[in-house]
């Protein structure tokens, strides 16, 4: 079955290379090479400042958890601190935890299933969860990835050991590292430890709960006392929660943006779950019910994946670790009723007509992913260089030092040394305090609430200028700044919006701004415009 790794490893190496140096190819001559999100260069912001500075922020001052991920951001402020700093030991972690996936999925199938389950894996594994495309793009999401195919791998062997103590220190140390890596784990913490109760194994679900929120409970303390959220504020700012009012309807909202309604989670999720369905149905249909506890893994993956659905994200890439779990015990599935359904006619059974129409789309959906990220990986690495990295080369050049208002603070934060306000909240948590304070307002009001708040705090504390995407302000770009110049890039990868905004924040930062930006040597990739008059 070694052939099987050796293909897999290939074809990782093959593609993964491939967009590399294909996105790279895209840069004007002699340029390095950029990540194709902007989101790296804030772990590496934060990390650099804790490494040399001991401060947990974007920003030289102040406590700000811009991060979402304890572990990565520790092993980036490690390298720095041990190494100096350099921008891409992100890329090299993440190719080396890409790596350990791939591996990992082969020791898998190989300690407990075939040569038939590899060739799906071979097939499937790359593309479905998109594992190259975690690699590239530089953040924690590999890490993820791996930590939860050994959370599948140990759980499965601690299942066939009845749970010996060796095995369950393993699957304990594979829980915590999960929780630091990113907080959507907690999902995992809490579903092993329910699957484990089932099993009336109440010590050891006790045991994943203590290793599962321990590191989390240790931060948010810390947190807390220095005026922060006990969680980072971008599980506070993006994530989902019922109202502490009305709680019943907000629940059936979370259910109904989160999965009823959820493009994502039929694109995502849906599919591998009617075959888990369709498997246990065919299982235990003539069994007692109550054997349908011991399906530990089973339950394990589907209850995390429903509550990372209610709760959490389900796009972009916050979702692959999922994925790559309900595929590792999908195609296991996938096998065995492939074997039992050769026997039967499909006009005779409609249990295979859903098996095989969720396998078919599973494929298709891996075809599909896969031709999908082509040209964002192409050119969203030009598409940051244009504009988030020309931005902080402009506001490094005039701006080192200043009180700067933006949106995307990624390389902002990372190459140009200003001090920032993010209108977002993730970089500023006195900004991401409103916005948790004002989520479950209407629209309107929550749109009114923080744009007062956001004026008056960047009035107060003096700041210059803005560079942010006017379409992100809540409520409308106030009147009282002034527009000075737009930016526009041809790719329409890589940032979210194609056009920036500058603006003075006060009518004696006009005149500078303008001749700051008429004098800038700036990317010929980018259009700029001078503006005379408000721009919406």
């Amino acid at each position: 079955m070694t052939k099987y790794l050796y293909i897999l490893m290939l074809c990782f190496t093959a593609i993964t290379g491939f967009y590399f140096f294909l996105s790279w190819a895209q840069l004007p001559p002699g340029q390095r090479y950029i990540y194709p999100i902007d989101d790296v260069y804030i772990h590496l912001a934060l990390a650099r400042n804790f490494a040399e500075l001991g401060v947990w922020s974007v920003n030289i001052s102040g406590f700000d958890s811009a991060s979402s991920s304890i572990l990565y951001t520790l092993l980036l402020a490690g390298l720095i601190r041990l190494f100096g700093d350099w921008e891409y030991y992100p890329l090299l972690l993440n190719v080396v935890f890409g790596y350990l996936t791939v591996y990992s999925v082969y020791r898998y199938y190989k300690d407990f299933y075939g040569s038939a389950e590899l060739k799906w894996a071979a097939a499937l594994i790359l593309f479905f969860p998109l594992v190259y495309v975690m690699v590239l793009i530089g953040m924690e999401h590999t890490i993820q990835m791996f930590l939860m195919v050994l959370a599948v791998y140990f759980i499965r062997r601690n299942v066939k050991s009845d749970f010996r103590c060796k095995d369950f220190l393993l699957l304990l140390t594979v829980t915590f590292f999960l929780s630091m890596v990113r907080f959507e784990s907690m999902f995992f913490t809490v579903s092993l430890a329910f699957a484990l109760f089932l099993r009336k194994n109440y010590l050891k679900g006790t045991l994943i709960l203590v290793a599962g929120f321990i590191a989390i409970v240790v931060f948010g303390i810390i947190s807390v006392q220095n005026g922060g959220f006990f969680f980072p504020n971008s599980v506070m700012v993006k994530g989902s929660y019922p109202a502490e009012d009305h709680i019943f309807m907000s629940m059936w909202q979370l259910f109904e943006n989160g999965i009823l309604l959820n493009v994502s989670f039929y694109k995502c999720l849906f599919f591998p779950l009617v075959i888990i369905a369709v498997y246990l149905f065919e299982k235990y249909r003539a069994a007692r019910l109550k054997n349908l506890l011991n399906e530990t893994l089973l339950i394990v993956v589907v209850l995390t994946s429903v509550l990372h659905a209610l709760f959490a994200v389900l796009m972009y890439r916050y979702e692959n670790y999922l994925m790559i779990s309900l595929l590792l015990i999908c195609i296991p599935i996938i096998t065995h009723l492939h074997e039992k359904y050769r026997k039967t006619e499909l006009n005779k059974s409609l249990l295979k007509i859903l098996t095989l129409g969720s396998i078919t789309a599973i494929v298709l959906i891996s075809i599909y992913r896969f031709g999908y990220h082509h040209l964002p990986l192409t050119y969203m690495s030009k598409g940051i260089n244009s504009q988030q990295v020309e931005m902080s080369r402009f506001l490094g050049k005039y701006y080192k030092g200043e009180k700067i208002v933006a949106n995307d603070i990624g390389a902002i934060s990372y190459f140009s040394g200003v001090q920032l306000l993010d209108i977002v909240g993730l970089g500023s948590t006195d900004i991401a305090e409103e916005i948790v304070r004002n989520k479950h307002l209407s629209a309107e009001e929550n749109a009114f609430k923080n744009k007062k708040f956001i004026v008056e705090y960047a009035a107060k504390n003096k700041f210059k200028v803005a560079v942010i995407y006017p379409e992100w302000f809540p409520g409308g770009v106030p009147d009282e700044w002034i527009p000075v110049a737009t930016w526009k890039i041809p790719e329409p990868y890589g940032p979210a919006r194609q056009r920036i905004v500058f603006y003075a924040l006060r009518s004696e930062e006009e005149a500078s701004l303008r001749k700051n930006l008429m004098e800038f040597d700036r990317n010929p990739n980018v259009k700029q415009e001078l503006l005379n008059k408000v721009t919406k």
